[in-house]
Parts: structure tokens; sequence; C-alpha cells
């Protein structure tokens, strides 16, 4: 692989072990490759691959003075796309993207749009949405975003993150886990880890497979552990 003659460790610019390793990555690289082409060889993200390539001077071409889209190639750009899909279809870098969406008042892409709503809507529930979880949040607004996403936009406006335990600390821990998966709507196996990391201890009503409870005390256990499961049920959907 060709080096890049011309790339220099920066002057007075500490070595950590880091920053060795991106060094040796863009020392690596053919010059005068764009921010997109640099990424893809890197595997890497564009914002990652563009902070330290400015830290060790790897210049990008500026692809506005080349002129390698022409102005028709953006009149007919799908501007609901994100800047990254159209940067991919041009062949140009996320910023240029970024810039020519600017320049022409195009507006935010379908999925910021998207984004921006989720944002104002988690503010205007934020007291209903605490301790609620992440996938549950995104289900009861209807869209299309990721869990990376509406987890910080959460944490943006303060809404107390999801405690996976806490409808748990209250469970009658002697059921089986099968019956409790049953009444909570969860897999045994959810059932299983959760009764591991609250560390309650074994089931008492150790039931075999298939068999018919005939305990009066297992009945009204589970009787009770019914009606708490149907009361949560009920004070969720009333949120």
């Amino acid at each position: 692989m060709a080096r890049h003659s011309r790339l220099k460790w920066p002057t007075k610019l500490k070595h950590t072990a880091i920053r060795d390793r991106w060094f040796k990555k863009f020392a690596g690289l053919k010059p005068g490759l764009s921010l997109q082409q640099a990424a893809k060889k890197l595997r890497q993200s564009y914002t990652s691959v563009y902070r330290w390539a400015q830290m060790f001077g790897y210049d990008f071409p500026d692809l506005r003075r080349q002129g390698r889209v022409s102005d028709n190639a953006w009149d007919d750009v799908n501007w609901s796309l994100r800047d990254a899909e159209i940067a991919r279809e041009l062949d140009v870098s996320r910023e240029r993207v970024r810039q020519v969406r600017t320049e022409r008042k195009m507006g935010p892409s379908a999925h910021r749009l998207r984004v921006q709503k989720l944002g104002r809507w988690i503010k205007s529930n934020q007291k209903k949405l605490n301790g609620v979880a992440v996938s549950q949040v995104i289900q009861e607004f209807g869209g299309n975003v990721s869990l990376q996403v509406a987890r910080r936009l959460l944490r943006n406006e303060g809404v107390e993150p999801h405690d996976p335990g806490s409808r748990w600390r209250g469970v009658d821990w002697r059921l089986p886990n099968r019956e409790l998966a049953r009444l909570w709507n969860a897999s045994p196996k959810y059932v299983a880890n959760i009764r591991a990391r609250l560390k309650v201890g074994p089931a008492q009503f150790k039931l075999p497979a298939r068999a018919t409870p005939g305990s009066l005390t297992f009945k009204k256990a589970l009787s009770e552990e019914q009606k708490k499961a149907q009361k949560a049920k009920k004070e969720r959907r009333s949120k």
C-alpha cells in the first residue's frame, strides 16, 4: 500500500496508544482520498475519520472546486434521504451533501424530521415516560427510529431510565418461572435472568412439567399474582 509521503507527526502533539494507532492508519492511506473513500478504507465512521484527519493533517480534496457533481445531478437528488445515503449515491462526502442541502434550503431529511418529532413528543410526555422501556417508547410514538437515538433524546429530556427489575421486585418468587412468565407476558428465560439478578432464590413450588397444581397455597399465590399482573397492565394502558 502506498504511503502518504507528506504525513508527519504534528509538532508538540503527545504520543498516546490511540493516537499512534490512528496515525498508522492514515500513514497507510493513499493521498487525496475523499472523506467517504477514507472512511470506507478504514472501516470507520465519517465523524471519527474526519476528526483524526484534522489532527494529523491528512487533507481531503475540495469537491466543490473539482466539480465532480453537476447541477443537474443535485437537482435530481431525493432530499428526503439522509446525507450519508445521498453521499453514497453521488460518491461525495457527507459534509458536501450537508453544504448543498443548506445552500439550496432543502430542509432536513425525513429521518431528521422523525427525530425532531420524537424529541418534541418526549418533551410533552416526559412524566408518562419515566421508567418506560426504550422499545416501548418507540412503539407508543409510532415512529421508525433507532434505540440509540431514542435513548439519547430521553436522556436529554431528563426522562428516568427504565429499570428492568422494577416491576419484578413485588413478584411472588415462590412461583415457578414458567407461571410467572405466562402471567407477566415474558419468556421463562427472561424471568430466570431476573430471578438471578434479584437473588431471590429458587421457586418453592417445584411442579413437574404438565402437572396440574393441586396445592391450595399454590392456587392462592397464583391467583394473587394474576391480579397484580392485570392491575399493572391496566395502569400501563392508562398512562
